[in-house]
């Protein structure tokens, strides 16, 4: 495959890529939800819990570190060294794993019954341990790929894992027709395994194919490495231990506020496994944009080139803005059709404004996030997103066990979290010079484009009910209507798409996001 020269070439292709991902993932819970009902997603639920904990440990940080070591190394043309470096990270993953599985295994009976608090996620964890080794060897060959501008191999094996994770998943919970919710977690995280296994082939399949040049020797001084791993290893240890709690503690704080078991299992599963995944449909835009963003930050902060920095970060930001919220503005009017039509389930109006509220808090975030990382403050990038959990931890606690609360206080601290952890960043930023403040463009623009998809998206699903007579073709025809009228809004911004799709070849500065 050819190489991804350019930031716009790396950020479309990537953009096509997590789009059919998404759209791939939102069919994948479609069945998930046929399947196990929304108690069956509560279980599942809880059961990843323990998966993503294991996972930000073992490979957060070694991911990280391959992205911005390759990135930076391949900018300075000691590419060279990246074959060491892939080696050295295959070696830390296999410790890593090793002390997180041995500690799983041991104790899974007492993680499964006290700390999860549902004793039918013990029969999915020898299979989870699966999943993350074969994740493991993907993920850091994934991350060197991004790396060293080969977006291409990511996307193909990402897509080719959603689409086999699909095909095995359906199939197995078609096979066995099971009412063990335990098992049916059990089955998911198989199907999870066989995609994993293609993908971890696929990717090892291109690596080879790389050709890297001749093996040189790192740059001198500090190792860099363990610079970058340990502290965001330890932290994302933490920080998705205190998330994955905020999962456990929700159940539990709902029964002390008087719901049943069944019910607060039930609402986790309506909150993750429908509501949430709807109103986060643009994360497939925006997590392309981080993706490409931290090792291009990485380039400019190694050549010291704090214009352009400046200028980059500025127009991430923006970008974040003027796709994030209009794009969930979008979803608002539309997302209670989509949960019946798609889940067969009636979501309160309200759960869909907090998650689009909490959604596009969550992508400054994650962009302010990103940008720390590139420019070698991920260590403040840590301790903000370690507070942030934190807080909403304390805050999930307090708040969902009030009664006339329950779901919504916990909606309300996925909320307030992450708008104190982005404010963080952002000053971080500014502290370091990296960030010049316009609020007009960063906030004011995309507000504005926002309110008016979000007003029209009401109208046109209106008047094409009323003209069509049915709930199909009118989500179709306003979600169309809409998108059109976003575009002429961005027109309206002076931001022309076909400038950008057009460019090949040039540097990234001169076409910056929307520039």
């Amino acid at each position: 495959m050819r190489k991804c020269d350019s930031f716009m070439e790396r950020l479309l292709l990537l953009c096509v890529s997590n789009i059919g991902l998404q759209l791939l993932g939102f069919v994948y819970r479609i069945f998930l939800s046929r399947f196990a009902g929304a108690e069956g997603l509560g279980v599942y639920r809880l059961a990843f819990s323990a998966y993503t904990v294991i996972h930000a440990a073992s490979l957060s940080g070694i991911t990280m570190a391959c992205t911005r070591l390759s990135a930076q190394w391949s900018a300075q043309g000691r590419a060279g060294a990246i074959g060491r470096l892939v080696r050295r990270a295959f070696r830390t993953f296999l410790c890593f794993f090793l002390c997180a599985s041995s500690v799983l295994l041991l104790f899974r009976d007492w993680i499964g019954t006290s700390l999860l608090g549902d004793h039918r996620t013990v029969a999915a964890m020898p299979m989870m341990l699966v999943c993350i080794l074969l994740t493991g060897i993907e993920n850091v060959l994934k991350s060197t790929m991004i790396g060293v501008n080969r977006v291409d191999n990511a996307a193909v094996s990402e897509l080719t894992e959603q689409i086999v994770r699909i095909g095995a998943t359906i199939a197995l919970l078609s096979f066995e027709q099971t009412a063990d919710l335990g098992r049916i977690a059990v089955l998911i995280f198989t199907g999870m395994a066989i995609s994993e296994c293609i993908s971890a082939l696929i990717m090892v399949r291109m690596y080879h194919g790389l050709r890297l040049p001749p093996v040189c020797p790192p740059p001198s001084g500090e190792d860099p490495f363990w610079r970058i791993v340990l502290p965001v290893s330890a932290s994302a240890l933490l920080t998705n231990g205190i998330a994955s709690a905020g999962s456990v503690v929700l159940p539990a704080r709902l029964v002390a506020s008087g719901l049943s078991r069944t019910e607060a299992i039930s609402a986790l599963g309506i909150v993750s496994g429908i509501a949430s995944p709807i109103m986060l449909l643009p994360i497939a835009l925006l997590s392309s944009l981080c993706t490409v963003a931290m090792p291009q930050a990485s380039r400019y902060a190694s050549r010291r080139s704090r214009k352009q920095l400046q200028h980059f970060t500025s127009q991430s930001l923006f970008a974040t803005g003027i796709v994030g919220i209009p794009a969930t503005a979008l979803l608002l009017p539309l997302a209670p059709v989509i949960a019946r039509l798609f889940f067969y389930r009636a979501v309160p109006t309200a759960y869909f404004w907090l998650i689009g509220l909490s959604a596009v808090l969550c992508y400054y975030q994650m962009i302010t996030a990103c940008l720390l990382n590139g420019i070698g403050e991920q260590q403040f990038s840590v301790t903000s997103a370690l507070s942030g959990e934190a807080l909403q931890l304390a805050l999930v606690y307090v708040l969902a066990g009030q009664p006339h609360l329950r779901v919504y206080g916990y909606l309300a601290a996925q909320c307030i979290a992450p708008l104190c952890v982005s404010l963080c960043n952002l000053t971080r930023l500014v502290a370091c010079q990296a960030l010049v403040i316009r609020l007009q463009r960063f906030l004011g623009a995309p507000l504005l484009c926002g309110f008016a998809v979000w007003l029209w998206t009401r109208i046109f699903y209106s008047f094409f009910i009323g003209w069509l007579g049915g709930q199909w073709l009118g989500l179709v025809c306003a979600a169309g209507c809409s998108v059109i009228l976003y575009l002429c809004f961005l027109r309206l911004f002076d931001i022309r798409l076909e400038r950008y799709l057009s460019i090949r070849g040039r540097p990234a500065h001169d076409f910056m996001l929307f520039y």
